[in-house]
């Protein structure tokens, strides 16, 4: 009965101290205006409304001449230092501060402010609010607990999230409670094959990354190039660094039904399904030059070197390069220099008992004719070893 008493005294006592405080600074009616006033001023303060003419030129010598005396937390609306139009009606609004009671969490605030938006009171009471989170505003009925008389706005804080998804990371702040309602509330779509970690069905939980894997599949028809394949032939009657397109071939197509997998935009794999069609390339013939022109009387004797050539499968550019290496196309070129005894003799520089050996005899050694002929078959059957002079 005691503790009773005593709780009835104390809501007493801090009623009748807020109407004490809520009665403080009442609008008192303006004094009489003068003849030649021209301002038409409505000040609401206190729940009055005060309309007079004034000379005054700023909000706050309005409110002086009305009687109107400021808390250090009362609000004026426009500001006390705004200059009133020359003519015209005009509003003055004054916001009496009033104690209100911030609940964040386990923290209360109580905070002198004239604001009426929650999340300003909530900022007048040193709070960051974010836009996630909810803010209710009630009657404090529990005077005792609370120890105030007036109102109290309750901030259910929103929950801090990050999302990892299309290469981005976003931090985000939901009301949902699970992992699902969080990418809800944040318009964030999840396909039938998309991954997500920690699994949709599990709770939220403050500071939780969630990881999206975007998978998914398409059946795509492509049309792809057969590259046609170049097939190259040499000329040894056409000069060597010029070549012509003998046939110019054609590429080939196959077009083929593939089941695509992409992970993360990224292709990670295909499968062939069907095949819808295949043409087959043509290959292209390109004609390429061998032919060497050398100087001298080399060239005069072309066209027995390329008949041997020819004959024995050999390259007549090499014939030739070795002819002019060692004689400069000269069938009767005879060395200075003694080999055995000898001197190396003819177009090809054949030593006597070797031009013997290859078929000649001593009389024909200077036949230009018969050197190509017996040295295309000696470079067929055992090679260009036998000539220094390459």
């Amino acid at each position: 009965m005691r503790q009773r008493l005593f709780n009835l005294v104390a809501i007493g006592l801090l009623i009748g101290a807020s109407n004490l405080s809520f009665s403080s600074g009442r609008l008192k009616w303006a004094p009489t205006a003068a003849a030649d006033a021209d301002r038409l001023v409505s000040v609401y303060a206190d729940g009055h409304k005060t309309l007079f003419s004034t000379n005054a030129s700023t909000i706050r010598a309005v409110l002086q001449q009305a009687g109107v005396t400021l808390g250090h937390n009362d609000l004026v609306e426009p500001g006390l230092d705004a200059t009133l139009p020359p003519t015209g009606p005009y509003n003055i609004n004054v916001y009496r501060a009033r104690p209100v009671l911030v609940i964040d969490g386990l923290q209360s605030h109580r905070v002198l402010t004239a604001y009426r938006s929650p999340r300003l009171i909530a900022g007048a009471a040193g709070l960051t609010v974010y836009p996630e989170d909810q803010l209710t505003t009630s009657t404090i009925t529990n005077f005792v607990d609370a120890q105030l008389v007036g109102e109290q706005i309750v901030i259910k804080r929103a929950t801090p999230f990050v999302v990892k998804v299309d290469g981005t990371s976003r931090s985000l702040r939901t009301q949902a409670t699970s992992i699902a309602g969080a990418l809800e509330s944040a318009d964030i779509a999840v396909g039938p094959q998309d991954t997500v970690k920690p699994a949709l069905s599990k709770p939220l939980i403050g500071g939780t990354v969630i990881t999206i894997t975007r998978v998914s599949e398409v059946v795509a028809t492509v049309t792809q190039t057969i590259p046609r394949p170049v097939k190259t032939i040499a000329d040894p009657k056409t000069l060597k660094g010029t070549s012509r397109v003998q046939d110019p071939g054609a590429d080939g197509q196959k077009t083929t039904t593939f089941k695509i997998h992409y992970t993360n935009g990224i292709e990670t794999s295909r499968q062939a399904i069907k095949q819808v069609s295949e043409t087959a390339p043509k290959t292209k013939v390109v004609v390429e030059g061998t032919k060497v022109m050398f100087a001298g009387n080399i060239e005069h004797w072309r066209p027995m070197v390329e008949s041997a050539a020819a004959a024995y499968g050999l390259d007549p550019n090499m014939m030739l390069r070795i002819m002019a290496c060692e004689s400069n196309g000269n069938a009767t070129a005879v060395s200075t220099f003694i080999v055995n005894g000898q001197h190396p003799t003819g177009l090809f520089q054949y030593l006597p008992t070797t031009w013997t050996a290859a078929g000649g005899t001593n009389d024909n050694i200077f036949d230009g004719a018969l050197q190509i002929k017996l040295t295309a078959k000696k470079m067929a059957r055992e090679g260009t070893s036998a000539w220094q002079c390459q």
